[in-house]
């Protein structure tokens, strides 16, 4: 199966507790461990969740960064100034939503067409299987372009699972309702968190929605709905004044709770509010062990630090593969 076909379409499943398809999807190309300095005044909804999941996103990295690793790249590496964000949660995401669902709606795509993105992802370096090796160095990132088929019938035939085609997601979010709740709900049900996940309902929440957000073209209406719907989530913050990984400007949006290391957030431009990409930050300092392998050193991580960071650049429809917007 094609990875490209599937990207960010099962990831949120982080915290599941074994390297299952889900898991091992896209992960492999999505962790990093650049250093990521200061960070903007966070804006904390009125509720908070029970600390139900605090191993979740632990779990992920367990599982994802074995055999991955690196000392960071100078281009993931900012120190970011500290900001603030007019308003509550609600209100900046509010804000969002007005904002974008006044935008023209980009034409429909039909079967027989790609999706093209470009993409710019941190890819990790080796982390050494024995103590007396280095770690080596993270490669800076490049460019990546991928073409996906809007309508492929691979992921169109009943069987495939969390792996929909483009088209199905689009026609999923053109039928979600008004209301955040429910937005939840429906979207909770289309990508399900999986039997024994141990991560808690925000979380899950979090991550089935960034799935949505990085479909292509996604409609105005449908993108502001989600926006409200991640105003709903408890336990949903706002970071001012994030670098994503391109070096643009970015809001960054993520579920906290009490006990959690690992929180995954959803970036996007603090002007057009347009989804940007997203990516995996450390928020507790801890080491990561190999129990299955006792010669290899415990991986430590820093409060800061990003193990994966996703920017699109570019996107469109195109009539072939290959072709560019």
């Amino acid at each position: 199966m094609n990875v490209d076909e599937m990207k960010d379409v099962r990831e949120f499943r982080a915290g599941a507790p074994k390297p299952d398809r889900a898991r091992l999807a896209e992960g492999r190309d999505r962790l990093s461990s650049a250093a990521g300095r200061g960070r903007g005044r966070r804006l904390r909804a009125d509720w908070r969740l029970a600390a139900v999941g605090a191993a979740a996103a632990l779990t992920a990295v367990a599982v994802l960064a074995s055999g991955l690793g690196g000392s960071g790249h100078s281009g993931a590496e900012r120190t970011v100034p500290a900001g603030t964000v007019p308003g509550s949660v609600q209100e900046v995401l509010e804000r969002a939503a007005s904002t974008v669902e006044r935008a023209d709606p980009p034409p429909t795509p039909h079967a027989g067409q790609w999706v093209y993105e470009k993409k710019l992802s941190a890819s990790p370096g080796i982390w050494p299987k024995s103590k007396a090796a280095q770690p080596e160095p993270e490669p800076e990132p490049e460019p990546q372009e991928h073409w996906k088929r809007y309508a492929d019938p691979r992921f169109e035939n009943g069987k495939e699972g969390d792996d929909r085609s483009m088209r199905e997601r689009l026609r999923f979010l053109d039928e979600l309702p008004d209301d955040p709740a429910a937005v939840l709900k429906k979207v909770r049900a289309y990508y399900p968190s999986g039997k024994g996940s141990p991560d808690s309902e925000g979380e899950q929440d979090v991550g089935a929605l960034s799935v949505l957000f990085a479909s292509q073209p996604i409609p105005p209406q449908a993108l502001a709905k989600l926006y409200r719907a991640l105003a709903a989530v408890p336990g949903v913050e706002v970071t001012d004044h994030v670098r994503d990984l391109a070096g643009r400007d970015a809001l960054a949006v993520g579920h906290d709770e009490k006990g959690q290391k690992v929180r995954r957030e959803i970036l996007i431009d603090p002007h057009t509010y347009q989804y940007l990409g997203d990516r995996w930050l450390v928020v507790k300092d801890y080491k990561h062990t190999y129990p299955g392998a006792p010669d290899t050193p415990d991986r430590p991580w820093k409060a800061g630090d990003l193990m994966s960071q996703n920017a699109l650049l570019a996107t469109g429809i195109v009539d072939h593969k290959g072709d560019r917007p």
